[in-house]
């Protein structure tokens, strides 16, 4: 039985016929790694991205965009956050934020005070692929899917 992380049971429960599982070993939870040994296409996955907010406040916001695509953080996001200065979360702060495990984190089952942006180019995708909340499995889901369940505003992120 494939392990689900206890931040996103809910969600995979109450979405088991449109949100498929699909089980890896650890190893191989890093995106590349993943499509590698796996045999998907890097275009067809979306990393989820924490980023964190400096200035004017601190806080934090989640992006979502193609493995083969970069985020422009340094424009986009912060125009999106409304933000002077951001960082990426460091790996501590990914955790603590999203209850999740580094290497497998999800835009799914975060707390609601976390935006989720994600980047118009997901959504020409059939279907991509996200972290679990954990190391050892994957969602595989249509782009309108991450939309709906992560509340998500798609925008221009790359």
């Amino acid at each position: 039985m494939v392990k689900i992380h206890q931040s996103v049971e809910s969600i995979y429960s109450q979405n088991q016929s449109t949100l498929e599982i699909f089980e890896c070993l650890d190893e191989f939870s890093d995106t590349q790694e993943f499509c590698n040994h796996y045999g998907f296409k890097i275009e067809d996955s979306c990393n989820a991205i924490l980023i964190k907010s400096k200035k004017p406040e601190i806080f934090y916001a989640m992006f979502c965009v193609l493995g083969s695509n970069k985020l422009d953080v340094n424009h986009k996001a912060k125009e999106v956050m409304g933000s002077k200065k951001v960082s990426f979360a460091s790996k501590d702060e990914a955790e603590k934020v999203t209850n999740q495990i580094y290497g497998g984190i999800s835009p799914l089952g975060l707390e609601k005070n976390i935006k989720v942006f994600i980047d118009q180019n997901v959504m020409t995708r059939e279907k991509v692929f996200i972290g679990a909340g954990n190391r050892v499995s994957k969602f595989f889901l249509s782009p309108e899917l991450l939309q709906q369940l992560t509340n998500g505003t798609i925008t221009e992120l790359t």
